[in-house]
Parts: structure tokens; C-alpha cells; sequence
């Protein structure tokens, strides 16, 4: 796997400080998974007023968080090469790990862009982030007291649901679906999400109010059930790296046979059984274990990036993520994401639109084509060889 990752740095480092329009940056570090830095921002409407509420945090001991600052901006459009700069914000709280605080908008700023420039005075990098700022106030969960931007939170695990009026009950919806996962990129059905789904459960709770789950599987918060505004979420207990034996069953479906799959399903909780499937489809003992590390290494990726009403590993992008690696370059539209491929194994481009519901307003659908077919095949003969 270290050819597709081999190109993000280079791709990182050329994001420097001159001018640009938001749409014509490269944004596949945001994919890269050994980023020395993670930035969690979430731009919310609270207490009278839009705040952006965020957190630095370092990607590795190493890391040291004293050369980094946060520029912070205002665009009107995704093409202006130069925004407003919001006057010099210094976080709340610095520690060896992470420097968090807010930013508060003016009210004008709805609808506009909110940018974020991550820069490493060390090295002379610049990082660019961006979101659009809501124009309602839109509700959202807190984990930790800060806002979680993961659309998952673990089992059994406090939580608070927060931008909801104060004086009326939220309605929580319960889905214990198994939801398929993504198509192939050649299959004629588009994997976009019904904007009504019937719950299994249905209870409420009070706002603001500190709540725990003990059942996984995925959440609705409203208050109008009606309406379209609401929060969703999942609730996982092995996620989003991967450790039960169960667990690690259905990721394997875009490399299984029917029959391989039926037969991994049917081994249970027995790891003789299990590895003796992966050891039929790789061919021999060394290539089982490279296989399973690389593997499921993408499939926690798929998951920290991805997760959306489904797990992460199932969404479109996820799939893609996981059988054709980090992509070179990655450009993003109001409407659509694009991702290039320019590698040993594959030389294309692969285009999703933005499919959003109530459940997730950033679910993203790819569009598929026929001529995918034979690449992908080729893909999964690799993975199934371990010669990626």
C-alpha cells in the first residue's frame, strides 16, 4: 500500500501561501493518514450567535504543536483567491496535544465560507481547511465537551445533543439496519440513501441533557419530525479500527466469491476457520498477514473519514478509499468531490455528488460507469495476490 500513499506529502508540502481559489486546491491531504496534525472543527449557531468551535490536535508524540498557528479567513465564493482575515485568535487552551477554542462570526457571514490555515511556521507549510457557514442554526453532537464531527460516538458513552430549542422535548429515532454495502463502481444502481426510513424504536429526551446508548446502530435527533432538520449519528463498539472476528467479515465482500464470503460468515467466533479462508484467497501464510494489515488498515481509514448513516467501510467513497488507495489529488465543489488517480495501477478519475439527507447533509454518492469494470478487477486481484 506505501505506493499510493507515497505522493501525499509532496502534494502537502506544494500548498504553500500564495493566492488560490478554494477550487483549485488539491485537497487529498485531508485523506492522508500519518498527517502530523488533525484539525476538528464545527461551525455552529449558539447562544445568539455563530461560533466556530475547533481543536488541534497532534498526529504523533513527536509532533510538536508550539510551531503550528491557525489563520483564520472569510470567503464569498469558492473562486475568490483571497479572503477577509478575522482579526488574530488565540486558543483557549494549549497543551502538549491539542490547542482548542472558538472563533465567533459576525451574523453575515451565513452562507459564505469559513477558512482555516493550518501553517507550521518550522517548515514554512500553509494547510487549508474549509466550510460553509450554515445559514440556520443547525443542531449537532458533543463529545467531550467539544463538538464531534466524526458522526459516530462509541457505545455507552456520554454524549450531549446540542442547538436544539431549549423549552421542547428531542425526538430520537432508533435504526437497527444493516445497511448493504457500496455497489461496485460499474454497477448501474446509484447507492443514494432514502430520504424516509421507518425506525425501529422511537423515544425523547430533554435538551442539552447528557445521554449514553447502549445499542449500536444509527440515531435521528429531531425535534419536528416532519421537518428536515435534525442530527444523525452512529453508535458503534468496535470502531473504528476493526478488532472482533465478526467485525471483520463484511469489509471482506468486495474481495470474496459468494462462496468465500459464505463460508468466513459461517467461522464465527473460530479464527482456525477464518484464517484458513484468507489463506485460500492469498495463496500462502506470508501473504495472508500482509494481506490483513493493509486491508483493514484502509478499512479503519474508510471508517475515520467516511462514517456517514452508514459505517464508513460501506459509503462510496469508503469502498474507493479502500481498493484504489489515497488518491493524487482531490478537488471539491459545492456539489461534488473528484478524485485523480495517477499511479502505477490505475490512471483515472472517479466523481461524486453530493446526495445529502436529513441523516447526513455531507453523504456524497460516486457516479458510476461500465468502464470501471476490468480496473477494478484488476484491483482486486492485487489485493487478493497481497502485490499491491
Amino acid at each position: 500500500m506505501r505506493k499510493f500513499f507515497s505522493v501525499a506529502l509532496l502534494l502537502l508540502i506544494s500548498v504553500t501561501s500564495w493566492a488560490q481559489s478554494l477550487q483549485n486546491i488539491n485537497y487529498n491531504y485531508i485523506y492522508y493518514p500519518d498527517q502530523e496534525f488533525i484539525l476538528y472543527w464545527k461551525i455552529t449557531h449558539r447562544n445568539a450567535q455563530i461560533e466556530i468551535q475547533y481543536a488541534l490536535e497532534r498526529g504523533g508524540e513527536a509532533v510538536d504543536l508550539s510551531h503550528y498557528d491557525i489563520l483564520w479567513e472569510i470567503r464569498k465564493d469558492l473562486s475568490e483567491k483571497e479572503g477577509r482575515t478575522l482579526s488574530t485568535i488565540k486558543p483557549e487552551v494549549t497543551t502538549a496535544t491539542q490547542k482548542s477554542g472558538k472563533v465567533i462570526l459576525e451574523p453575515s457571514t451565513a452562507g459564505q465560507y469559513a477558512v482555516a490555515k493550518v501553517v507550521n511556521n518550522l517548515k514554512k507549510v500553509m494547510t487549508i481547511f474549509y466550510k460553509q457557514v450554515p445559514v440556520d442554526a443547525t443542531p449537532y453532537l458533543v463529545q467531550n465537551n467539544n463538538p464531534n464531527v466524526k458522526n459516530y460516538a462509541p457505545v455507552n458513552t456520554p454524549i450531549a445533543l446540542l442547538g436544539f430549542e431549549p423549552e421542547r422535548p428531542i425526538i430520537l429515532s432508533y435504526y437497527n439496519d444493516a445497511f448493504p454495502p457500496a455497489a461496485p463502481p460499474f454497477s448501474k444502481a446509484q447507492a443514494r440513501v432514502s430520504p424516509v426510513l421507518k425506525p425501529d424504536t422511537i423515544f425523547t429526551i430533554a435538551p442539552d441533557s447528557p445521554i449514553s446508548f447502549s445499542q449500536r446502530g444509527l440515531y435521528l435527533a429531531q425535534q419536528d419530525t416532519t421537518s428536515a432538520i435534525g442530527v444523525g449519528f452512529r453508535i458503534e463498539d468496535d470502531y473504528p479500527k476493526l478488532g472482533k472476528l465478526q467485525s471483520l467479515v463484511g469489509p471482506m465482500v468486495y474481495l470474496c466469491s459468494n462462496t468465500e464470503y459464505s463460508r468466513l460468515a459461517a467461522a464465527g467466533n473460530d479464527k482456525a476457520q477464518f484464517d484458513k479462508v484468507v489463506l485460500s484467497i492469498t495463496g500462502n501464510t506470508d501473504r495472508a498477514k500482509i494481506f490483513m494489515r493493509s486491508y483493514f488498515r484502509q478499512v479503519e481509514l474508510a471508517n475515520l473519514y467516511f462514517s456517514s448513516y452508514k459505517e464508513g467501510w460501506k459509503t462510496d467513497r469508503g469502498m474507493i478509499y479502500i481498493i484504489f488507495g489515497l488518491p493524487q489529488a482531490v478537488y471539491r465543489f459545492n456539489d461534488r468531490e473528484v478524485w485523480e488517480y495517477k499511479n502505477i495501477n490505475f490512471n483515472g478519475k472517479f466523481t461524486f455528488v453530493k446526495a445529502g439527507t436529513v441523516f447526513d447533509p455531507e453523504n456524497f454518492v460516486l457516479l458510476r460507469d461500465k468502464a470501471y469494470e476490468a480496473k477494478w478487477y484488476e484491483m482486486i486481484d492485487l489485493w487478493r495476490k497481497a502485490r499491491f
